[in-house]
């Protein structure tokens, strides 16, 4: 019981601390409303769980042994960072200033040219940290004298930091979403865009050249 009450502060620590997920479900809620960034959300949450079944059947261990096969799962993942900064800064000065519909109802579809659960998660998918992360902490809290039931038990965990990372998205999500109605200038929005352009953009520089 112990083991799980530290598995549970180890989750809620990863889930307050910022990461490129964040950034993405920040833009997608800003762009689409609520429902874009709780589909984001949920696309990262996805994306985290392949990364701990990967881990928890063993599949982790032939991409942490192949320098070249991590390496290129990272590249992946800075370009997709990247085309999503410049899809933000390419939307922030296509066209001029002017003001943006109310904003308070639920918008009718997702915006134009991405798909919110798919950026969220190619995000994740491509992110070889998710992997680490499980591969360190999975396996911890798996009973040694259970080999038997290893891989159920760390299934089961792994859902449970799946969950905590959804409700974190997901409140972020309904957060930004609440504050649409005093960002509904254009000059605002283009601001916004161009800051998490810029942020995405300085995220995926960073994670291919760490």
């Amino acid at each position: 019981m112990t083991g799980f009450a530290s598995f549970l502060g180890l989750c809620l620590l990863i889930t307050i601390t910022p990461g490129l997920d964040t950034a993405v479900v920040i833009r997608s809620a800003l762009r689409g409303g609520r429902a874009a960034g709780l589909r984001t959300a949920l696309g990262c949450a996805a994306g985290l769980f392949v990364h701990a079944t990967a881990v928890a059947f063993g599949l982790a261990e032939l991409l942490l042994r192949s320098d070249a096969a991590f390496e290129a799962v990272k590249l992946a993942g800075a370009l997709v960072l990247v085309l999503l900064g410049g899809r933000s800064l390419w939307s922030a000065w296509r066209s001029p200033g002017a003001a943006v519909p109310d904003p308070a109802g639920e918008p009718s579809a997702a915006p134009r040219g991405g798909n919110p659960f798919m950026e969220g998660l190619l995000t994740n998918l491509t992110n070889p940290k998710a992997t680490l992360f499980f591969v360190a902490a999975l396996p911890q809290f798996v009973p040694a004298d259970r080999a038997a039931q290893a891989v159920p038990i760390a299934l089961g965990l792994a859902a449970v930091a799946v969950l905590f990372q959804f409700a974190g998205l997901g409140l972020t999500a309904w957060a930004v979403h609440r504050l649409r109605h005093l960002l509904r200038s254009r000059r605002v929005r283009r601001a916004q865009d161009t800051l998490l352009g810029a942020v995405l953009i300085g995220l995926g520089v960073r994670v291919a050249t760490e």
